[in-house]
């Protein structure tokens, strides 16, 4: 009898220490469905769970501080979020391990629209960042894989690493900002793999103080200085299309296109000017 109770409690003790261990299963939270806001959804989210937002245009900022993934339903371009606080990024991830932003159109921050700050293992996946200051900025950030973004017409930078290394930035688009495209400040250790940095009005890709950097198969065209490397070291760069601003090329086209209209008109003129001394003479 004893044996059988000490049994029959040890099995209780065993089956209740296998539900407090095992995590609970993850959760997908609606917006606007459950939650009217991504904030309020994000406030209300487990580890490991998704808010999962519907299509439509949103006016706020939202703070992730856990491993969670925020991602748009229907993409970008059904699936806006517009800065509520121009003075904060749209979307503020900090000192979380493995969050993702996914699939959002983000304007109108005065900082950034995805912010990463001491945030490692994530991920910035399909998502617009336009007419901010900073498209997409990680700070002191690590690992994180940035794929398929489109960061244009901002500001300052499409995409900005500062003290961040070992990231991935494959297939972005970082065209027609104002200042540049891509810019690693004090950043090691990170690939650039095909991706654009056209047309911006000043820097194409900038390192600065940034060493072992990959940068392969990257556009970077139609800037005032393509690939600019100061204070870099052993970063390694292949297979890169670069060409300069055009706008910058005409005006040496048309001087040496003048210098030769100059020379041809020289040469007609003596050409013309010895026949008609030559007729003279005769006559």
């Amino acid at each position: 009898m004893a044996k059988s109770f000490l049994k029959a409690f040890l099995f209780l003790i065993s089956f209740l220490m296998v539900i407090v261990v095992k995590d609970p299963e993850a959760a997908t939270l609606h917006v606007p469905d459950q939650y009217k806001t991504i904030h309020e959804a994000v406030e209300k989210a487990l580890p490991g769970d998704t808010v999962l937002v519907m299509e439509g245009r949103y006016h706020e900022n939202v703070l992730i501080t856990k491993t969670i993934t925020v991602k748009s339903d229907k993409g970008p371009d059904l699936t806006a979020v517009n800065a509520l606080d121009i003075s904060e990024p749209v979307f503020k991830v900090l000192d979380a391990d493995g969050a993702a932003v996914v699939g959002f159109t983000v304007k109108g921050s005065g900082v950034a629209g995805i912010y990463f700050h001491n945030a490692d293992n994530g991920m910035i996946l399909d998502n617009k960042t336009t007419e901010n200051r900073n498209g997409i900025y990680l700070v002191s950030s690590n690992n994180n894989a940035l794929t398929n973004n489109v960061a244009s017409s901002n500001e300052q930078t499409g995409i900005y690493l500062e003290l961040s290394n070992d990231n991935t930035l494959k297939k972005n688009i970082a065209d027609s900002n104002k200042e540049k495209g891509i810019f690693l400040n004090a950043s090691n250790s990170n690939k650039l793999l095909y991706n654009s940095a056209s047309r911006n009005e000043w820097n194409g890709v900038l390192f600065w103080s940034s060493n072992g950097n990959t940068v392969q198969g990257n556009k970077v065209l139609r800037n005032t200085y393509s690939i600019i490397l100061s204070n870099s070291e052993g970063n390694i760069l292949s297979d890169n299309s670069t060409w300069t601003n055009f706008n910058l090329i005409v005006p040496i086209i048309l001087v040496y296109i003048g210098i030769l209209f100059y020379w041809i008109q020289r040469r007609i003129f003596r050409i013309f000017y010895k026949e008609e001394k030559d007729i003279q003479v005769n006559l």
